[in-house]
């Protein structure tokens, strides 16, 4: 072989060594990112119990789920609305006589808006006072009769009396000249005394027998003018009360003319603002009754702006836990995000069959009329779940539909589908646990005894063994 062959043989050789050991470098390269993977440097992979033989279980903390109050704010807007929004309607036909009250002013409770004409309701109240006038002198006529009644039923008491006195002193005569004629008419039998003696004592005797049968008649008679004064009393008694009566309807009907002819006048319901006016002196009005249908444009719009109701409509998601007295915070955009801090006032508690939300209202006083109907409002309600079970959010993960944690049994790491509900500062509502993936009935409620890994190792299998850490 020549020199020039074995030259170009060897160049050869080394090229081919040189691929081969730069090959290895890289290999080398290689599986040194391999073993700075699996010992900490990278992604751990699952590794299963028992998979790789003298492997350490990774260390891992625990906590069991901890009872507390949990609290969250729902953040909805709302619109601000007057307390009470009253439009003001006639009720009597009539010519508006005087307009006293304009948009944008503050009225009271009773205060005159517009003042009507009607000068056939007021002749009608005259009318009226005249009867009741009239009604009271018919009851002091009635009590002066009862009066006389009541005086002639006393003389006539007192003469009953006189003729049953009377009565008493014929019947003595009687029965004097009675027994005297009985003895007269022995001592004449036994001519003691002579006949005329008899006769005289005997006229006698007719005599008092009349006067006793005249005073019986005036008995009688004084006892029959007693009940005929009676029955003229109780009469002026039944007078009196239906003359009282007549007053009572007289009044009545006098309030009825003076209730109609104080619609006459348009009065404010409560301190407001008038917000709408509708009406200019001189225009006919007519009851919104006989007016278009009951439809008519009302005279006046008044508002109750102090306090003021904020209206927020809550999610169905948000709305069981919605209270009478939830604290609140209401910001108005309008007035350069001003808080005002309040508390839900009520609740319509059924959902909107359309939108699913609860309506909810915030009433907030508002003396200074900083806060105007139809103002955008946003409302921070904060709602609060007592005494719930909850485990730091960090300990549970969600992947698309499914939210699951760790849990440890006998040393290993089970993984535990779980439902969960409110979410606030960092700690999370569990609500229930899957003992068995996949079976619905394997559903349970959480103990607080279970033992959940917080802080989850990559990769971590379910069944993996695991080491507990101390606290």
């Amino acid at each position: 072989m020549s020199t020039t062959t074995m030259n170009q043989t060897s160049g050869a050789v080394g090229r081919w060594l040189r691929i081969l050991s730069g090959a290895a470098v890289v290999g080398l390269a290689g599986l040194a990112v391999v073993v700075a993977m699996r010992s900490g440097a990278g992604v751990r992979p699952p590794v299963a119990a028992g998979s790789v033989p003298g492997s350490e279980p990774p260390s891992v903390t625990v906590e069991k789920p901890e009872r507390t109050t949990l609290r969250r704010a729902i953040r909805q807007p709302g619109s601000i609305e007057a307390f009470e929004r009253t439009p003001l309607y006639a009720r009597v036909a009539g010519y508006v006589e005087d307009v006293r009250r304009d948009i944008g002013d503050r009225v009271h409770r009773g205060d005159i808006l517009v003042k009507l004409s009607v000068p056939e309701l007021e002749e009608e109240v005259t009318e009226k006072e005249a009867r009741v006038a009239q009604a009271r002198a018919e009851i002091e006529q009635a009590r002066e009769s009862l009066a006389a009644a009541e005086a002639s039923v006393g003389t006539a008491k007192a003469m009953v009396q006189l003729a049953e006195a009377g009565r008493t002193r014929s019947g003595a005569d009687y029965e004097r000249w009675e027994g005297e004629s009985r003895r007269v008419q022995g001592l004449v039998q036994r001519q003691v005394i002579d006949k005329q003696i008899q006769d005289e004592t005997l006229n006698q005797f007719k005599a008092s027998a009349a006067a006793r049968d005249e005073t019986e008649a005036k008995v009688k008679s004084a006892e029959a003018s007693l009940r005929e004064a009676v029955a003229r009393r109780d009469k002026a008694k039944a007078d009196v009360k239906a003359a009282q009566a007549r007053l009572a309807v007289a009044e009545a009907d006098h309030r009825r003319m003076a209730t109609w002819l104080g619609y006459a006048s348009v009065r404010a319901p409560f301190d407001g603002i008038v917000t709408a006016r509708n009406v200019d002196t001189g225009h006919l009005l007519l009851p919104a009754a006989a007016g278009s249908g009951g439809k008519a444009e009302p005279l006046f719009v008044m508002e109750r702006i102090d306090p003021v109701r904020i209206f927020v409509e809550v999610p169905e998601a948000d709305a069981g836990a919605v209270r009478d007295g939830t604290p609140a915070v209401v910001r108005i955009p309008a007035l350069r995000g001003r808080e005002i801090p309040g508390q839900v006032t009520r609740s319509s508690w059924s959902l909107g069959a359309r939108e699913r939300t609860l309506r909810v209202e915030i009433d907030l006083p508002n003396p200074e009329g900083r806060l105007r109907p139809g103002m955008y409002a946003h409302a921070s309600i904060t709602v609060e779940h007592p005494d719930v079970l909850t485990l730091p959010a960090a300990a549970v993960v969600k992947q698309g539909d499914q939210t699951f944690c760790y849990r440890v049994e006998d040393g290993k790491a089970v993984r535990t589908p779980i439902e969960v509900g409110l979410t606030s500062d960092g700690r999370l509502e569990v609500l229930q646990k899957q003992m068995k993936p996949g079976d619905d009935s394997s559903w349970r409620e959480f103990t607080g005894a279970e033992e959940v890994i917080q802080n989850i190792p990559a990769g971590l299998a379910d069944g993996q063994v695991v080491r507990i850490a101390p606290p």
